[in-house]
């Protein structure tokens, strides 16, 4: 199944993109409202993921233009989470909403559901709770430190770069930090240890990257 994804944020919209794309969908990117709609009718769309406020026309402008060509499936995702924020949404002919930060399994479940395609083994294998600092794992929480956290997530936040050792000190320890790159290997590999090996691959001659294994 095809689907639409416009979020004008780039490292959200690719992040977004791996995790629908690890479960089977073809992923079509818009950065703006009106590129949204110039997708919207050169493709061939099963759903559209729809940020709220976005440059050019915003989320709900485009959800209204696309709803009057034909009854696409929509599901908008914002950080207006006010309860009259949703009524305006789904008033509008929004199908579903769901309000930032949200955990991507929860993302998952409602784009299968507007599909008529939920299953049970809709899954991540690793569920960040931001405002917690908590990781789970298959469902079990890890046990990090603070620093193993910030270093973790934000290999995750982008996943599919690789990283130098100093990108990562800068990162997690700061402008003053006074640690050298051994640092950084010593980090990784106590993640490495609690996560497996199978999420941080080492890029030689450059630093690290972060992958979901692929299903």
């Amino acid at each position: 199944m095809k689907l639409l994804l416009c979020e004008d944020e780039d490292k959200m919209r690719e992040l977004l993109k791996r995790f629908l794309e690890n479960e089977g969908y073809s992923v079509v990117e818009a950065s703006d409202g009106e590129e949204a709609l110039e997708k919207f009718y050169e493709e061939k769309l099963d759903l559209a993921i729809l940020d709220w406020m976005m440059p050019k026309m915003n989320g709900l402008e485009v959800a209204q233009a696309m709803k009057r060509e034909r009854n696409i499936k929509i599901l908008m995702l914002t950080a207006k989470n006010m309860p009259e924020d949703e009524v305006e949404a789904l008033v509008a002919g929004v199908d579903d909403y769901l309000a930032k930060p949200f955990h991507a399994q929860v993302l998952l479940v409602r784009v299968a559901k507007l599909l008529g395609v939920i299953k049970q083994d809709i899954k991540q294998p690793l569920v960040f709770v931001p405002n917690e600092k908590r990781v789970l794992l298959h469902d079990q929480e890890l046990e990090l430190t603070k620093r193993e956290y910030d270093m973790l997530y934000y290999l995750y936040q982008n996943q599919g770069q690789a990283l130098t050792r100093e990108q990562i000190l800068l990162s997690v320890w700061g402008l003053d930090h006074e640690n050298d790159e051994r640092t950084v290997d010593s980090f990784i590999r106590m993640l490495r240890d609690k996560l497996g090996k199978e999420f941080i691959q080492t890029v030689y001659g450059t630093g690290y990257r972060f992958e979901l294994p692929k299903k």
